[in-house]
């Protein structure tokens, strides 16, 4: 069966959880990675946060390097896997993630006060999506 499909009925033309998890996860972290604090805030906060904050964007970088290998582990365990109950423990964590992002964008302090809010319903409509798909994973019978 195609890679685009395994985790979906036949009938369905959806992305995996794992890609949308790919899709989701490895720009934030590159860009997070590659691109001085200064522009990415420009673009995703509304200029109350401190603007010089050396935590915040230790912070930044470290999450920018787990995201990254976070999107490997995901590429090569959704690559490799090839039995249900493997299939659902990453779909199961997937779900998790993705979950307690949204929790985040909609429930912390510094999401409600310092990052735009088409950027925070974006990104929390992302994860939601993704969230959805890695459910719906879940509860397909196989």
């Amino acid at each position: 069966q195609p890679q685009n499909q395994r985790n979906t009925p036949a009938s369905s033309n959806m992305i995996t959880p794992a890609q949308a998890f790919l899709l989701s996860t490895a720009g934030n972290s590159a860009m997070c990675v590659s691109l001085p604090r200064k522009q990415v805030t420009d673009i995703y906060l509304n200029g109350s946060q401190i603007q010089d904050n050396s935590e915040a964007d230790a912070g930044w970088r470290f999450f920018g390097l787990a995201g990254g290998a976070a999107c490997a582990a995901v590429y090569l365990a959704d690559k490799n896997i090839n039995n249900a109950d493997d299939r659902k423990i990453l779909n199961g964590a997937i779900a998790a993630n993705a979950i307690g992002n949204a929790a985040l964008f909609v429930q912390h302090k510094f999401m409600e006060d310092h990052v735009k809010p088409e950027l925070r319903w974006l990104n929390l409509g992302m994860q939601a999506g993704v969230a959805g798909l890695a459910v719906k994973a879940l509860l397909d019978k196989k």
